[in-house]
């Protein structure tokens, strides 16, 4: 039997974002966004939403461009670190963390070294959705540390072992076990 639980914001996985920008003095800034994913896949489009208040969209809204970086599970704290301070009061929340930025060689965003893999974007468009504003992005280049490739050159996701978020409980987890092949195991019932 099912229960109604009303409206809520669930969807299962979501992936912990981190979304990448410089501020108007050219400081690099990164912040956790939980609501975010591909929405095309022609040309290759990542869509991200921040609230209002958020540092973060101030300063893409000046560069029209930003990284998108999936933590991996060993970057926890920073990562959620990244998400409870505001750069509005923490200016280098980067070093703060121990990490480090340097600038995409794509688009004016910074890329975070220790995050494994990163999507470089440049706006394609940005509107209000309720509570948050949508931003999609055309992604121009994907970045990835050598030692999270597969055999064929595609992101092994246990090596990259990133982060995902349950909204109902707000908390973290990890990948699981692969189930299956993704429009191949269907095919059985043709």
């Amino acid at each position: 039997m099912k229960r109604s639980l009303g409206a809520k914001r669930f969807l299962y996985p979501m992936p912990a974002l981190m979304v990448g920008s410089y501020d108007e003095n050219g400081n690099p800034d990164v912040c956790n966004v939980g609501w975010g994913g591909i929405c095309s896949s022609e040309p290759p489009m990542v869509q991200v939403c921040l609230r209002p208040i958020r540092k973060t969209l101030a300063n893409i809204r000046q560069t029209g461009a930003f990284t998108v970086a999936i933590p991996s599970a060993c970057y926890e704290v920073e990562a959620d670190y990244f998400g409870c301070v505001s750069a509005n009061k923490e200016p280098d929340k980067i070093g703060k963390a121990g990490m480090h930025a340097v600038p995409s060689e794509h688009v004016n965003a910074p890329v975070i070294e220790e995050f494994k893999l990163t999507l470089e974007c440049r706006v394609v468009e940005m509107r209000e959705v309720g509570s948050h504003v949508q931003i999609d992005g055309e992604i121009v280049n994907v970045l990835a540390d050598e030692d999270i490739l597969d055999e064929n050159g595609g992101v092994d996701i246990a090596k990259l072992d990133p982060i995902l978020v349950d909204p109902s409980a707000d908390t973290y987890h990890r990948v699981g076990e692969c189930v299956g092949k993704i429009f191949h195991d269907g095919l059985k019932l043709k």
